[in-house]
């Protein structure tokens, strides 16, 4: 993948500039042991740090006519994955995976205009 660099429990991974742990680059490709593209990058490094999502939303709002229909597919895989793997693990450390479920929601509505895991309740009242 890139330069690997043990830290505690985990295991970052220099790609370029960045450094990106191992788990999220796992998580954003599927478990597979390919690098993600650049768009499940940009994801990485808002996952690593949610409060740059200010500052990277000209990037994301950009990925709205950049990506070709395989890349959007993964994409959203990608932010799918995030808000189901938030949810599973919520009670280990509730601001972490609040933090990173929020991020995966808001880009996904930004790029997809809706949410594909929305409670019905949210979807019915956007309707109305």
């Amino acid at each position: 993948m890139g330069t690997e660099v043990q830290k505690g429990d985990y295991t970052d991974i220099s790609i370029g500039d960045e450094r990106y742990r191992e788990e999220d680059l796992r998580l954003l490709a599927g478990g597979e042991d390919t690098l993600p593209g650049e768009s499940l990058l940009l994801l990485a490094r808002v996952l690593k740090n949610p409060m740059r999502l200010p500052l990277l939303l000209k990037q994301i709002c950009g990925l709205r006519s950049s990506l070709q229909a395989q890349e959007r597919e993964e994409f959203r895989l990608g932010l799918i994955r995030i808000q189901i793997e938030a949810d599973l693990h919520m009670h280990e450390d509730i601001q972490r995976f609040q933090q990173r479920r929020y991020v995966a929601q808001v880009i996904e509505m930004l790029i997809f205009q809706d949410l594909l895991l929305a409670p019905r309740e949210m979807e019915e009242e956007s309707l109305e």
